[in-house]
């Protein structure tokens, strides 16, 4: 525990300095830059864990599952988060005020970028594009920034923490994880509108998605499957807002109560199939 203690501090503390740093700069979060800064945002819980080894005088990433042994939950992880994205985007459609279209201004404005390249394409062709690129840079580059997250998450905490169980162990991760974004909401991430609120619906969303996260890496046997889990979500939750008329951030999405209620009902299927691998790769003994 006095480990995972000196983590969340260190990860916490140089999260809110470099929040600090990029607002006080007077930069902007919803530019080209503020993107760059939430991109690298995602590697200071690597470094935190680098750091917190040093002082522990522990080898750097140990124990945090850094196998690359693929294996069919690699595939699960790739394939399942964009499935689980349209069923996402299916369950906002039934929101109030909420409907399912193929002619958003984000789908009209793609349309027309194609246009001015003399190409005509129909919005199932765009989804189909949007979906090739989304699986792409799930395994590449989106799977490198999630990387950055998962090697603590469910990588040096889910070790640390791994004699309290997958459920208790899959949500304090949630929580730390979830209040680890509150920088990045109040500076307009996810929840342009309600950034206080946004905060605490981070949080929820992030409880409720850490087990369906720790049991891929559990599964698997290596915190990578996680990495690349994280990666194709945020590469397919943008889909929410190309086909939804009528987009409402508190609704809609993962990080609404649309998603909210896909992810809860995933949680119930994984309570009642789950059962921990014998040969489960997290060590018995328990840590200092």
């Amino acid at each position: 525990m006095k480990k995972t203690i000196i983590f969340t501090l260190l990860c916490f503390a140089i999260s809110i300095a470099a929040a600090a740093g990029f607002y006080f700069s007077g930069l902007q979060y919803d530019s080209p830059i503020g993107s760059l800064f939430a991109s690298a945002y995602m590697f200071i819980p690597l470094l935190s864990v680098w750091i917190t080894s040093l002082l522990s005088k522990d080898k750097p990433f140990a124990g945090c599952g850094i196998k690359f042994k693929i294996n069919r939950w690699w595939f699960v992880a790739w394939l399942g988060m964009p499935l689980l994205s349209f069923v996402v985007v299916l369950a906002s459609s039934l929101m109030p005020g909420v409907d399912f279209s193929l002619h958003t201004d984000l789908m009209n404005l793609s349309i027309e970028s194609f246009a001015e390249k003399g190409l005509s394409i129909s919005p199932w062709a765009v989804i189909g594009i949007s979906l090739l690129s989304a699986l792409m840079a799930s395994i590449t580059i989106n799977c490198l920034f999630a990387f950055g997250e998962e090697v603590a998450w469910r990588g040096f905490l889910a070790h640390e923490l791994h004699t309290l169980g997958f459920w208790k162990k899959s949500i304090l991760i949630g929580i730390i994880w979830g209040f680890w974004h509150a920088p990045l909401i109040l500076m307009g991430h996810n929840y342009p509108s309600h950034p206080v609120l946004g905060i605490f619906m981070m949080v929820g969303m992030c409880v409720l998605v850490s087990p369906i996260l720790m049991y891929l890496r559990e599964r698997s046997g290596s915190v990578i499957a996680a990495a690349i889990a994280h990666g194709a979500i945020n590469a397919t939750a943008g889909l929410a807002v190309v086909l939804l008329s009528g987009f409402d951030e508190l609704l809609c999405g993962f990080t609404g109560l649309a998603g909210f209620a896909v992810m809860l009902t995933l949680n119930i299927i994984i309570a009642l199939t789950y059962r921990p691998k014998s040969n489960n790769p997290t060590p018995k003994q328990p840590s200092n």
